[in-house]
């Protein structure tokens, strides 16, 4: 009797460890789903591997666990901000027996799903806890912008299923979860990832490398040739002046060099505006790649009013840029010959290849390359979506048009702020050109300018009936070319002339009051007077425009808000150069004439151009970012380290060796004979030069 139970024991045990575990809700609910679903022939293949997937799980075979495993079974944390729901793509696309056993391989895609579309209302801030967890999440958005009813969702399913299968898989997942909503959401399926693709690399990766290797292999022996054979490299041929152009050590040396007519206080200036536009980026595309605790940023802005009134209106600080760039440009129009169609061209072609060469090294990065350098779940959403944009558009960006040309698919559109410059530049120079012509006509023109330059911003809000200042749409996350402050306000030259018109006029008062001749002219007193004005100033118009922004102005008041505040800004800004020049600013002056800007402020041109190339990588995150202030700060600061090695990169390689060749025969500027009380006098007189 012992021995006939032990052996029916034995059976029982042998008879339910080969009998499938059953019972599981989840995959019985999706199993039934499935198979209620209409597929059609080509998904058939697609529909049992998934069945297969199903099965092999209820009985805890390894493979299919694992893929399993890699899939966020419900959504988690959307109710705070978090709409990337992206499971584990390395442990999709990474299973160790992808070599041995491909009939097994997978991949990894990333399902949109939108569970409203329709009209929303914005949330209340005091909110009822007791109403349906929908009304929440699906039928209002916060006052930034941010909505509930997004998610991202990636799930990890056999190699070779169409998008459609997916996205039905996708719908089943979603009806075995609490969101009651999601069951009839909206669900589109963009990309897939399959396990151990081939990793392909394009002609234009290849060109990219070798193109680098040959300008580091050129540097490097002209600055051997220079230094070893000075006396035979001092002569004036080609190949000499090519080394020359090419040498490491002068062009290192250029970065370090200073001028006795140069303004120390725009050193600092422009490389801290540089470093806060860096950093406002990188908080912005770190929230718009998804961070966990989304709503924590918003409410940054409530509890921390002074953050806010600083950073919400932060995108101001980019007219420091045309401001310093006009008054610089200013300063050496009154040493230009522009008496001839021909000096015209030439300096207009100098400013040209100033500003497209490190242009062309970004937008050729981006559109040929960047979808090489990395992987994610998010990446083909972000960087491969810029990368195909500046795969169409690369030209217009280099003709410098882009913010002009179809600019709804502008690449790059971070530096929309460099066709705008180099707009106005050939703007200033026409016009000095016509002065000197026909001074009575270029006066007129240049009337005619400064009324256009004030008027068209109003015109521009009026007619588009946009609001006051530029709102970032959190629901729209890192893409900003359909926003249409941003498309037919902000990156448009029409509407950024004012403070480049400033500038260009305080450049023209330098060059005749040069600061070397007129330094400490004013008291203490009176600078330190106006440097506060003008540093109140500035702290006034970001004020205003977090006011403006929380209450939407729109209408009359946004119209005469355009119409000074980046004026205004630009005269704060000239008026902090102005007082450090011209006068005595404790502390302030020191700080930002401090030798260290000085090569740092002459690469923060590379620094804006490529600091946003480098924040697309951010999107190969495997996993949602958290808001943090330190944790940002940490990263825009080891940003901006690594864009400024970079721009030193792009300096040493190509830009300087391409100024140092073209230089030469773009030079265009007249002789100095005599200097008398900082005006410059030659063989023209001073009234036809000017």
């Amino acid at each position: 009797m012992l021995i006939k139970s032990i052996l029916l024991f034995l059976i029982l045990a042998h008879s339910l460890a080969d009998e499938p575990i059953s019972g599981i809700p989840n995959l019985d609910h999706i199993f039934d789903t499935l198979s209620k679903n209409e597929w059609d022939a080509d998904e058939e293949a697609c529909r049992d591997k998934i069945f297969n997937i199903l099965e092999n799980v209820k009985n805890s075979t390894l493979w299919a666990t694992w893929v399993w495993n890699s899939i966020d079974q419900s959504p988690t944390g959307i109710f705070f901000g978090a709409r990337y729901q992206l499971g584990n793509y390395d442990q999709c696309l990474r299973p160790p027996w992808i070599a041995t056993h491909p009939e097994l391989r997978t991949q990894y895609c990333l399902a949109e799903i939108e569970m409203n579309k329709d009209g929303v209302k914005k949330m209340d801030k005091g909110l009822d806890p007791y109403v349906r967890a929908e009304d929440y999440y699906v039928n209002t958005i916060t006052h930034y912008g941010r909505s509930f009813s997004y998610i991202a969702h990636g799930v990890c399913l056999p190699a070779g299923c169409p998008r459609k299968s997916v996205e039905k898989f996708v719908k089943a997942l979603l009806g075995t979860g609490y969101l009651r909503a999601a069951r009839d959401a909206v669900v589109s399926v963009h990309h897939c990832e399959e396990a151990a693709a081939p990793w392909e690399y394009s002609t234009e990766y290849y060109a990219f490398l070798c193109t680098f290797a040959v300008l580091l292999f050129i540097a490097v022996i002209s600055t051997y040739y220079v230094k070893e054979y000075p006396v035979t490299a001092s002569s004036n041929s080609f190949v000499n002046q090519v080394a020359k152009s090419f040498c490491l050590r002068r062009n290192w040396n250029t970065v370090f060099k200073s001028d006795e007519d140069e303004l120390p206080c725009l050193h600092g200036i422009r490389f801290l505006t540089a470093i806060i536009v860096a950093s406002a980026h990188c908080l912005a595309i770190r929230h718009g790649t998804s961070v966990s605790n989304g709503l924590d940023f918003e409410r940054m802005g409530a509890d921390k009013l002074a953050l806010a009134l600083l950073a919400c209106h932060f995108e101001v600080l980019v007219d420091t840029f045309f401001t310093l760039s006009a008054l610089l440009a200013g300063k050496g129009l009154a040493t230009l010959d522009l008496t001839k169609p021909h000096s015209l061209i030439k300096n207009i072609l100098k400013r040209y290849i100033r500003l497209v060469v490190l242009m062309s090294v970004s937008v050729f990065y981006l559109g040929f390359v960047s979808k090489h350098t990395d992987a994610g779940p998010v990446y083909p959403k972000v960087a491969i979506y810029e990368q195909r944009i500046c795969e169409r558009n690369w030209l217009p960006a280099l003709l410098m048009i882009g913010n002009y040309y179809n600019a709804l698919e502008m690449c790059h559109p971070a530096t929309w702020y460099i066709p705008c410059d180099f707009h106005m530049n050939v703007m200033a120079l026409v016009l000095l050109y016509v002065y000197r012509k026909n001074s009575s006509i270029g006066k007129a023109v240049a009337a005619a300018l400064l009324v256009f330059s004030f008027i068209m911003p109003m015109i521009v809000i009026y007619v588009y009936d946009l609001p006051a200042v530029l709102s970032y749409n959190l629901g729209s996350e890192i893409n900003i070319r359909p926003n249409s402050f941003f498309r037919n306000f902000y990156i448009k030259t029409h509407c950024r002339m004012g403070p480049y018109a400033i500038g260009l006029a305080a450049g023209y008062l330098m060059s005749i009051y040069k600061p070397k001749d007129y330094r400490k002219v004013w008291s203490k007193t009176v600078s330190f007077l106006g440097t506060f004005v003008s540093l109140t100033l500035i702290f006034i118009i970001l004020a205003l425009g977090y006011v403006l922004l929380v209450y939407g102005v729109h209408g009359w008041l946004a119209i005469i808000f355009v119409a000074f505040e980046r004026n205004f800004f630009a005269v704060a800004i000239l008026g902090i150069v102005v007082f450090c020049t011209y006068g005595q600013v404790p502390l302030i002056n020191s700080f930002l004439s401090w030798s260290v800007f000085a090569p740092l402020s002459r690469l923060s041109y590379g620094l804006y151009v490529i600091h946003i190339v480098l924040l697309y990588q951010t999107s190969s995150m495997r996993d949602n970012m958290k808001h943090h202030i330190f944790e940002t700060l940490v990263q825009a600061l080891g940003l901006v380290v690594v864009s400024l090695m970079l721009s030193l990169v792009v300096w040493l390689l190509a830009e300087a060796p391409i100024v140092n060749i073209t230089s030469p025969y773009l030079n265009t500027k007249i002789k100095e004979k005599v200097e008398r009380n900082g005006a410059l006098e030659n063989d023209t007189s001073k009234e036809k030069l000017m």
